[in-house]
């Protein structure tokens, strides 16, 4: 259901906080082009703000790199524009928005191949919501691969039920700290730390940090489509 204009005008407001930060300006400007690049040719911006429930002003400021939008924001933009969240990673290479990089072959020189093969943990791509202490990481190099891997930090009591989660593939969940509802199609299953749940990710599906304090998980998706 769409938002009323209210509350689209007190969205706009709350996601428009600018930050000083040079990271977190690159990070904005990341989220613009994307939105962007994926609306043109598809989608006026009033019809994706239809589409999406989210004003036009915002998406306007989004696209532009002066928003500075919700985790559910971008949720609802990506899910209006097909897009999955994951190719919003800063700097990440997305076959959605991006060349293919190259594959990797034993002819290549070893730092190439470290380049395209091992993530440091100082190097994750990173994609956080600091308004909501969310924070996502991405464990795989990129996105071309037959496999896609996700660190996230989720904080107490926040849900994605707003916009279930539906995309090709199978998803693994693997919950490092804390605990989770995770709600697929009329199921519901906890998790708990040590705790995994495989399942069909054309199923609806949204989750629960129900521990009561930060929760920490990794989750693995084939093919990558979150």
């Amino acid at each position: 259901m769409l938002e009323s204009a209210s509350n689209r005008l007190g969205e706009a407001r709350a996601d428009r906080r600018p930050s000083g930060k040079p990271q977190e300006h690159v990070r904005l400007l990341r989220l613009g082009q994307v939105v962007r690049m994926r609306r043109k040719g598809r989608l006026t911006v009033e019809e994706l703000s239809e589409k999406a429930g989210v004003s036009s002003g915002l998406i306007s400021q989004i696209e532009r790199g002066k928003g500075n939008p919700s985790f559910k924001t971008m949720q609802r933009l990506a899910a209006a524009l097909e897009l999955p969240i994951s190719a919003l990673f800063l700097d990440v290479v997305s076959p959605l928005i991006d060349a293919p990089i190259e594959a990797a072959t034993p002819s290549l020189g070893q730092a190439e191949l470290e380049r395209m093969m091992v993530v440091r943990r100082d190097a994750r791509k990173k994609l956080a919501f600091p308004k909501e202490s969310m924070l996502w990481e991405l464990l795989t190099p990129d996105l071309n691969r037959n496999l896609e891997m996700l660190r996230s930090v989720v904080p107490a009591d926040y849900d994605t039920r707003e916009v279930p989660f539906v995309h090709t593939g199978e998803e693994c969940v693997h919950v490092v700290r804390g605990s989770f509802e995770i709600h697929l199609g009329e199921h519901v299953f906890r998790i708990d730390a040590g705790d995994t749940i495989t399942y069909d990710a054309a199923v609806p599906h949204w989750w629960r940090n129900v521990g009561g304090s930060a929760g920490e998980v990794i989750s693995a998706c084939t093919p990558p489509s979150f």
